[in-house]
């Protein structure tokens, strides 16, 4: 299988610095167009990226809008964001398509897998939770205006170009406080939706939902996801359906066909290559399975 004929991947390492954008190491991803007149990207990386779409984002990414709106397709949901609105994008995520206003101004936080996940207490398991579903949050202006202070913070140390060790621990110190906005951000959540921290049961769930949306293009077998949880398939199951009232089996075959139609809409790949990119038998056993799950088949959503 060629990478080519699976979703468009776009990995941390593929970040680059650029004008506005800039990068610590295989750790931080800074970008914003805070400044009047400024771009986030050139003329030719918004075409090409458009082309691209959609593409898959293998990094945490915050998205934090400061002025206008920003309609964004993350995992087949649209969701509008809006002055103060915080979008998370977490590994995985599918991107349909990204249309800002005119006026629109954001800043974007990414993380690499060596970030200091202590330190980013905002995008670990704990806050699993509230990002089942793509994460879009309403923050307060103050609450704002104090992240922007401390990503202005953050790029002003980066660019001094001293000692990259001591560069490294003042950013973890700025995140931590970043993490403190956030998650004064999640306790009022908690507060709004009666929120019960996760019990172990829950735990599993979560981990459960991260195995899936990490591997389903491999495995629709419980087996293997329960092998990754070090639990027995009927235990595993057993514990999927209670918690969330939703059999396993559901959840593994949702995350296949996410990619499936996702795949399809570029209209870039045949229903052949989708079949093989998910990794089914063959092109017959696919179809079958995205009709049961949506009505039609594949070549029929794709045409429609």
């Amino acid at each position: 299988m060629e990478n080519n004929e699976k979703l468009f991947e776009i990995t941390f390492a593929m970040m680059k610095e650029q004008k506005r954008k800039l990068m610590l190491d295989d750790f931080l991803y800074l970008n914003d167009n805070l400044s009047v007149g400024q771009q986030l990207a050139e003329d030719d990386e918004l075409k090409k990226s458009e082309l691209l779409m959609p593409m898959k984002f293998m990094f945490t990414l915050v998205v934090i809008c400061k002025r206008g709106h920003l309609d964004i397709e993350v995992n087949l949901m649209e969701m509008h964001a809006e002055e103060n609105d915080v979008v998370l994008i977490t590994p995985g995520s599918i991107i349909g398509f990204v249309r800002p206003s005119a006026d629109v101004q954001l800043l974007m936080m990414g993380f690499g897998d060596d970030a200091d996940t202590n330190a980013l207490n905002f995008a670990s398991a704990s806050m699993r939770k509230f990002f089942i579903r793509p994460a879009l949050f309403h923050g307060n202006s103050s609450d704002m205006d104090e992240v922007t202070q401390i990503y202005k913070l953050m790029r002003h140390t980066i660019q001094k170009q001293s000692n990259k060790e001591y560069i490294r621990e003042a950013i973890l110190h700025y995140l931590g406080a970043l993490t403190c906005i956030f998650k004064m951000e999640q306790d009022r959540f908690i507060k709004e939706q009666n929120y019960q921290k996760p019990s172990r049961r829950e735990e599993i769930l979560l981990n459960f939902l991260q195995e899936v949306h990490d591997h389903c293009q491999e495995s629709r077998d419980l087996k293997f996801y329960a092998d990754r949880l070090c639990l027995s398939p009927s235990y595993l199951a057993h514990i999927i359906s209670e918690t969330s009232g939703k059999h396993a089996s559901e959840w593994i075959k949702d995350a296949v066909i996410l990619e499936a139609k996702a795949m399809l809409r570029t209209g870039s790949y045949t229903v052949q290559q989708v079949s093989l990119a998910l990794n089914f038998p063959n092109q017959s056993f696919f179809g079958k399975y995205f009709k049961a799950a949506v009505g039609i088949s594949p070549r029929q959503y794709q045409q429609n």
